[in-house]
């Protein structure tokens, strides 16, 4: 069993490692890499850090493991910091 679950991550693996390289490949002929929506970061943010925190109050009251909400709160915590840092080039989009 350990064969197959080893080969499938390696597959997975693989497959993000060649669409990198094709991402990279694209960037440098020509195309001008675009910036990233920063307000677009923040508004998810706080939506994940919304529902993260109603779904770790719900699994705490229920008794339930919360540890599945915690990459929600985390992933949403980071978007919240990106989109503030970069708070000034929201008004050049």
């Amino acid at each position: 069993m350990w064969v197959w679950v080893s080969t499938a991550l390696l597959a997975i693996v693989l497959t993000l490692g060649l669409l990198a390289i094709l991402v990279n490949l694209k960037k440098k002929a020509g195309d001008g890499a675009q910036q990233p929506n920063h307000r677009a970061f923040f508004f998810m943010g706080v939506v994940m850090l919304v529902a993260g925190t109603a779904e770790l109050l719900i699994f705490l009251r229920s008794d339930v493991s919360y540890v599945v909400a915690l990459p929600l709160l985390v992933i949403g915590l980071v978007f919240v910091v990106i989109g503030l840092v970069n708070r000034d080039k929201w008004r050049k989009m």
